[in-house]
This record gives C-alpha cells, sequence and structure tokens, in this order.
C-alpha cells in the first residue's frame, strides 16, 4: 500500500566482519525485520550496532538464523529520511563468492501498519584466510613475506596478500605485512 509509506532497506559497505545496512524511509518508522541470507551459505550473523537504531534507541537482535528485528521499548521513532540503519556483524565459515541478501522486510510505522518495503543483493567474495596469510597455515610470519616477495618478482597476483587493496602486490603490501608481523 503506497499510502502508508514505504520503506527501502540496501546495503552499504561490506568488510570481513560486518555490513552497513542503510534505511530510506517515507513515514516515520516503529519497528522492522528482515533477514540476511546468502548461498552458497558462508555467513552467520552474529549481533547488530549502531546507525538510527542505536541513535533512536530501538533494540535490535539478531538470530544465526540472519533474522535482524529492532524496536522500541519505548514508543521512539525512525523518522522520515534516509541513512545508516544498523551495522551488521558476522562471521563466515567458509572461502568463495556468495549472494547475499535483505529479504522478508517488515516496516511498521507507529500505528502498527505495515509499509511497502524492500530488500537488496549484492554478490561479495568471503575469505576464511586472513589478509598476509599467504600460505593458509594460520600465521602470519616471515614465510609469508618471502612467498610475498616471490609472487611480486614473479609477477604473479594473490589477492590475500594485496594488504593495501590496490589490486596490485608491491612493497607497500610487504611493508604492511611486516609492520603487523611485528606488532
Amino acid at each position: 500500500d503506497f499510502a502508508a509509506g514505504s520503506a527501502e532497506i540496501t546495503f552499504g559497505e561490506i568488510t570481513s566482519d560486518s555490513m552497513e545496512v542503510y534505511l530510506v524511509n517515507s513515514v516515520d518508522i516503529s519497528g522492522f525485520q528482515f533477514t540476511i541470507t546468502d548461498y552458497p551459505d558462508l555467513i552467520t550473523v552474529t549481533g547488530a550496532n549502531g546507525g538510527l537504531a542505536e541513535q533512536y534507541g530501538f533494540e535490535v537482535s539478531t538470530s544465526e538464523l540472519g533474522i535482524v528485528i529492532g524496536f522500541s521499548f519505548s514508543g521512539d521513532t525512525i523518522p522520515a529520511g534516509d541513512g545508516l540503519l544498523t551495522n551488521i556483524e558476522y562471521s563466515n565459515s567458509g572461502s568463495g563468492n556468495t549472494d547475499l541478501c535483505i529479504t522478508d522486510t517488515i516496516v511498521s510505522d507507529p500505528n502498527g501498519n505495515g509499509l511497502l518495503s524492500s530488500g537488496d543483493c549484492v554478490d561479495i567474495e568471503v575469505s576464511d584466510v586472513e589478509p598476509g596469510d599467504i600460505n593458509t597455515d594460520g600465521i602470519l610470519n616471515v614465510q609469508d613475506v618471502v612467498i610475498m616477495i616471490n609472487y611480486i618478482l614473479g609477477d604473479i597476483y594473490d589477492s590475500n596478500g594485496d594488504m593495501n587493496s590496490d589490486g596490485i602486490l608491491n612493497v607497500q603490501d610487504v611493508v604492511i605485512l611486516i609492520n603487523i608481523i611485528l606488532s
């Protein structure tokens, strides 16, 4: 029902352990619910914090099934507008590409009326290997530095060694990795 208002829930920046979720809503909202899904199943939602939900006193709960629900015990609302709704924290159980989606969106106005709402889908790469662990042994050490230097000299690209995410393996990545090892 367009007359009741609308809400769009979309992804923002996605890092190795969190994802921003944005909201664009045409009327004040008193509650929201959506599900984070991925196929193949590589991530598990572990929590939520920050954003408009925290700013306006909403309690946000999550489940390992990817369900996210938020509302205010005191009846507060998130005003019409747009902004970061919340940050979703997650862990991963594998590596590879996954289709990440916000599904089953339900958004309520202050009277409990449902708004016309929609979600979002993106394709992301998930890695269970720590950046810089070139030989994937679970330890950042001089072996990783040696392999990275060999890759640089052999003009071989390894995204796990691209410490500054610029698409190039070079001495900058070596310096970042050595600083991590020494810290």
